[in-house]
């Protein structure tokens, strides 16, 4: 079992992209995965993506990890402290607004919401935790 934690922008660097691709590659070789988005990584975990041309889709590539069984939760913290649209240029990824901050009806079907009690117990049963 293996813990994949990202805790950065979506789009803004390459760390999230390639956090989801070592959990794909994983889950390819056999490994169970799990996945926890922390800061502004939880917008990974957003739908309707809206990402740059040229650049890969991680709404689609999350759903894919979804399907192939990887568990994904989100930190609740970091989702209440966030806006529905991330400032500065990330922003470029998604399209549209609401009234209030970023909430869990916001998810991507099949990620929860998670704490930092839950990451705890998921990096002592695990065996590697890989932070991105």
């Amino acid at each position: 079992m293996f813990t994949v934690i990202l805790h950065d922008a979506p789009y803004t660097t390459e760390r999230s992209w390639n956090g989801l691709r070592f959990a794909e590659k994983a889950l390819e070789s056999g490994i169970p995965v799990r996945v926890f988005l922390f800061s502004d990584a939880v917008y990974v975990a957003r739908k309707e993506h809206r990402p740059p041309e040229g650049s890969p889709n991680l709404e689609d590539l999350l759903i894919r990890l979804l399907s192939k069984g990887a568990a994904v939760s989100v930190c609740t913290t970091c989702i209440e402290a966030r806006p529905y649209e991330p400032t500065g240029e990330p922003a470029a990824c998604f399209l549209g607004t609401k009234e209030g901050g970023l909430g869990s009806g916001d998810l991507i079907a099949g990620v929860k919401m998670g704490t930092m009690a839950e990451l705890v117990d998921w990096c002592k049963t695990s065996q590697q935790v890989i932070s991105f």
